[in-house]
């Protein structure tokens, strides 16, 4: 580590306030610049004018909440009078629970409404999102599909709906029966043919095996498959220690009855599928609208984490497609309508499932604001304005650069390294943070508690078990922030939904009693045999002082 950091002179990076949130706030600092209207493809740019047109076009509410999905994931801001007006029209329709406007298509209808509600910032509408989620699970088939409601053999297209919706709302913090999953899983595996594909309807062989459904059919395998796995005990090869506890302590366990390995096999098939069909010339194997199967692509690609589909590099192709079909007004037109079109065109170009998953994991890290309780940087050149909040923008370049920064009292720009390093990882993960597992070790132990922060949140995110003593050394530091990144990083290495606390606001007792805990959950995971490996750890319990610490 850079030498010369003794604590005397006031760093940039202002120390944390009770108020403050955590490290991730910096990551959706990161993510929102990088997702700033002002980067935005042309194309959506053209689609968004004319779905803003729309808006008011629609009376079906379904409809009008998907166009507004689709402003909200091209980043118009929430306060956007068209996004607004379709807001206060869906509110209109609970009273006591969701009532849908369009009985036939309910379950199309509140799988839309939930997606736009989950993904506004706002968290005035969780109660509306669970009434909406209860809803929906309400209107599960006996077969663990969805449908219309004169037909119980399942549609695959409303059961992706269904799933999306749910998805998104559990996600949010609804609460979603793990049976659900579990019975929806099950139906699309009774569903896929042998080579691979599905349809719209199993029962009615005229269907032919279409890109759009199987796309649909993989995806929703990948989101069950998801979902499931936090409650599995340990039949896939989890360690028991490794299983998820709810806040009260207790297991949180559910037998699913479908297996991780039946759900990848299956969609390992459709992906294959898909790669053998996928075909720009030739629309006619995505079903009636190419668009509806680009959306379905798109969410494939983020939820496999593929860049390509066999030898298809799908996102390339699919904006060669809507580049050659974009009409001037930016609309995209086939069946199903141009408004509709033109949303799945939008949810593709912006990559909407992968921004969701970003948010998954934001949440999951207690994510907030930058202006949440961090205070503005001191060098008002590095602001920036995305959607409608003030962020710091992140510094480019190498890591070294960036921790050379952070390790400066003198710098000028601590938040933009933050952001940046932040942002390195997101781009590249753990590969980009490894070269410099060491040196955060060693800041981890620094008197400057942001540091100390810093280290934390990096050495959770190197996947690498022998960093855990570090960790838990850290739930025993006196600075309330160090110990709550310590603890969420502990969670996330060991994959627990909960763990061993200490809760917050903590006190030395709880720390203690977390470290211990901690300590125990490691040294039964933890082979004896590598212990020497720690050697040069900080021993487990051990925290730096207030005023100590190494330079």
């Amino acid at each position: 580590m850079a030498t010369g950091v003794r604590g005397r002179t006031r760093r940039r990076l202002r120390p944390a306030s009770a108020a403050s949130l955590t490290l991730a706030c910096v990551v959706v600092a990161a993510t929102a610049c990088a997702s700033a209207r002002a980067q935005q493809d042309p194309m959506v740019d053209r689609a968004v004018s004319f779905l803003k047109s729309q808006s008011r076009s629609y009376a079906s509410i379904g409809e009008a909440a998907m166009i507004g999905l689709a402003l909200v994931k091209a980043d118009v801001p929430e306060t956007d009078p068209q996004i607004a007006d379709i807001v206060a029209r869906i509110r209109e329709r609970f009273s006591g629970g969701y009532v849908p406007a369009v009985p036939h298509t309910d379950v199309y209808e509140a799988a839309a409404v939930t997606l736009l509600l989950a993904n506004l910032e706002k968290t005035s509408h969780l109660n509306e999102v669970q009434a909406l989620a209860n809803y929906i699970q309400s209107r599960q088939k006996a077969n663990g599909s969805w449908d219309y409601p004169e037909r119980d053999a399942g549609d695959c297209s409303i059961s992706q709906y269904a799933i999306l919706g749910l998805w998104e709302a559990e996600n949010a913090g609804a609460k979603v029966n793990p049976s659900v999953w579990d019975r929806a899983a099950k139906f699309y595996l009774s569903v896929q043919a042998g080579e691979g594909s599905w349809n719209y309807h199993r029962d009615e062989p005229a269907n032919t095996e279409t890109i759009s459904m199987t796309a649909a059919g993989t995806g929703s395998l990948l989101i069950c498959l998801k979902q499931l796995r936090k409650h599995r005990k340990g039949a896939d090869g989890v360690h028991p220690m490794l299983t998820p506890l709810s806040e009260q302590g207790q297991a949180i366990y559910y037998d699913p009855t479908t297996s991780s390995r039946s759900l990848t096999a299956a969609a390992a098939r459709g992906v294959a599928w898909i790669g053998s069909n996928f075909s720009e010339s030739n629309p006619s194997n995505f079903g009636p609208s190419m668009f509806y199967g680009l959306y379905g692509l798109e969410r494939l690609g983020a939820l496999a984490d593929k860049g390509q589909l066999g030898r298809v590099d799908w996102y390339e192709a699919g904006k060669r497609i809507l580049a050659s079909k974009q009409r001037n007004d930016g609309a995209w037109t086939a069946s199903y309508g141009d408004a509709m079109n033109t949303v799945w065109g939008t949810l593709f170009l912006v990559k909407s499932t992968q921004k969701s998953l970003r948010k998954i994991e934001l949440r999951r890290l207690g994510a907030g604001t930058l202006l949440g309780g961090r205070g503005l940087p001191s060098d008002l050149s590095t602001l920036t304005v995305a959607g409608g909040r003030v962020v710091s923008r992140p510094m480019n370049g190498a890591v070294e650069g960036m921790l050379a920064v952070l390790e400066d009292p003198r710098a000028e720009n601590a938040e933009g390294a933050l952001a940046g390093l932040v942002t390195k990882y997101r781009r590249e993960g753990a590969p980009a943070l490894k070269p410099y597992k060491d040196r955060f070790l060693k800041m981890s132990q620094n008197r400057d508690p942001n540091l100390r922060r810093v280290a934390v949140w990096s050495l959770a995110r190197l996947g690498d078990l022998d960093v855990a003593p570090t960790l838990i050394a850290a739930i025993r530091d006196p600075a309330e922030d160090v110990v709550g990144e310590a603890r969420r990083g502990l969670e996330l290495l060991a994959r627990r939904i909960d763990g061993y606390g200490p809760t917050s606001p903590s006190t030395p007792a709880t720390r203690d009693a977390a470290a211990d805990a901690w300590r125990r959950w490691y040294e039964t995971i933890r082979p004896l045999e590598r212990r020497d490996d720690d050697d040069d750890r900080p021993p487990v319990g051990a925290a730096p002082s207030a005023t100590g610490g190494t330079p």
